[in-house]
């Protein structure tokens, strides 16, 4: 069969309403099958509701033809905005004739706009109505040909409707359908889940957990003074990270890979928003936060103003720029402390073991150090703590030099008064963590702090607490009338 009639039966079992050489703008809405864009739900049967997000259904037809034949698996999934159609998802797998098919789009639509990275195409379609993509994945065979009916959507969904190239500039600015900075009261049905320092975190009943081809096991909306500002969603134990890889780095393009003892961190970062992609190397489970990023920074000043340590907000924060050190004078973090070149055993307090090095040089660049410790947990080094020595030029000098030189390599920190009156300063990435502090009173200090290492551990503490809670027996109190305190001596 000529490529002339195969594009021509293309577009029949399409249902795109077009015939060969005939471009012109219909009058009428555009339509999917038989179906027109903005027809009510009502109007079509046999749809089978598959998933809803607040205004926002998703359905599939209970009997729905291929697209090239029976070896062609076809997917199609039909979204619909306040009961209108607006969405269509075809998703191919196992098809012969790619080039047929971008033939007959190119056809109807015209001479598409080029998109993609390495094993990814994707080609895009832009009339006054409709969005048309056509996405093809050559690991796996996958093509995805996504329709956007743009008068259908809500005022919602029209602000978070980006492009891919919108989404690349920018970064995301909502999801699904909620729009960063709105306001929890113009959100219904969410419940509480829990407080996380300034930030309060909700689940939305309804919710579907399916990213893809990934089982969710959570998705959480966080607030801050009332504004969504991120989105959590977690993948248990099992969840194919490299499958999210690929897909993330299609859509956002190349991440910042920074290696974590524990943990396996992608970073996307705009001047809008940021996206993190967290493997949990021991446990296995993959997290996945989407944040505003102005909304984020005001919540991190409100945090660090009231003292909360960054290094254990749970990685949410506005990384550094640059990536951070793995290791410190040969010593990676995560290693043993047979792996401390000259290390000699010091002491050992709440569990952590310090250690020294024998052959340490007590100078860092022109600064002078009057010593460096190196701190693990469970054998693996977690901290390096550097207690800067006085040079003679005063302290306003030294600590000026300190600062400029860490600024210069790792950028702008975020700066928040310490509780005795002094200044602490901090650049962050999702696996370390470094802090300049300079105390009111006393020697300032450099912290080096592998923030993966320090999550778990604050992790077991926790959990042995609540052990030791759960087998604690609480004796009843002797009488003592309205009192609320026991007699001194008494638990």
């Amino acid at each position: 069969m000529g490529s002339r009639c195969h594009a021509f039966l293309l577009c029949v079992l399409l249902g795109l309403g077009w015939c060969a050489g005939a471009r012109a703008q219909s009058a009428n809405p555009p339509g999917f099958r038989g179906l027109s864009f903005g027809a009510p739900v009502a109007s079509m049967p046999g749809m089978e509701l598959v998933a809803r997000f607040g205004d926002t259904a998703f359905y599939r037809r209970s009997e729905e033809k291929p697209l090239l034949g029976a070896t062609c698996a076809t997917d199609i999934r039909y979204g619909f905005s306040r009961g209108a159609l607006f969405f269509v998802r075809m998703t191919l797998t196992g098809c012969e004739g790619l080039g047929d098919l971008v033939a007959a789009y190119t056809a109807k639509y015209g001479r598409p706009g080029r998109e993609g990275a390495p094993g990814f195409l994707r080609l895009v379609w832009r009339r006054p109505l409709l969005t048309v993509s056509l996405s093809h994945f050559a690991r796996d065979g996958k093509t995805v040909v996504d329709y956007v009916y743009l008068p259908g959507l809500t005022a919602d969904e029209r602000e978070v409707w980006q492009s891919v190239e919108d989404i690349r500039r920018r970064g995301p600015i909502g999801f699904r359908g909620l729009r960063f900075g709105r306001d929890i009261s113009g959100i219904p049905g969410l419940t509480p889940a829990y407080r996380e320092g300034a930030a309060a975190y909700y689940r939305r009943p309804g919710d579907s957990l399916e990213l893809g081809d990934l089982r969710l096991t959570d998705i959480l909306y966080g607030f801050f003074q009332g504004k969504l500002f991120a989105v959590v969603m977690r993948v248990g134990e099992g969840g194919d990270f490299e499958a999210l890889r690929r897909a993330y780095i299609a859509k956002y393009g190349p991440p910042r890979a920074i290696a974590a003892t524990l943990e396996e961190e992608l970073v996307w970062s705009w001047p809008e928003a940021q996206i993190a992609l967290s493997r949990d190397v021991e446990a296995g489970g993959v997290t996945i936060r989407y944040a505003d990023a102005k909304l984020l920074a005001a919540m991190d000043a409100a945090e660090t103003a009231a003292g909360a340590p960054p290094s254990l907000s749970g990685g949410f924060r506005l990384f550094s720029p640059g990536d951070p050190p793995r290791s410190f004078r040969g010593a990676a973090f995560g290693s043993p402390p047979q792996a401390l070149p000259a290390g000699e055993y010091l002491y050992t307090h709440r569990g952590r073991k310090y250690y020294r090095r024998g052959d340490e040089r007590l100078r860092l660049g022109d600064i002078p150090l009057a010593s460096v410790l190196y701190g693990y947990d469970q054998d693996r080094l977690a901290g390096v703590a550097l207690t800067i020595a006085a040079s003679g030029d005063g302290p306003d000098s030294d600590y000026n030099r300190v600062l400029a030189a860490y600024s210069a390599k790792y950028g702008s920190p975020d700066t928040r008064t310490a509780d005795d009156g002094g200044v602490i300063h901090q650049w962050s990435w999702p696996g370390l963590s470094i802090a300049l502090v300079r105390p009111k009173l006393g020697p300032m200090e450099v912290h080096y702090v592998d923030a993966s290492l320090l999550r778990h551990r604050e992790g077991r503490l926790a959990a042995k607490a609540l052990d030791a809670l759960d087998k604690k027996i609480f004796a009843a109190p002797d009488a003592a009338g309205e009192d609320l305190e026991r007699k001194p001596g008494q638990e």
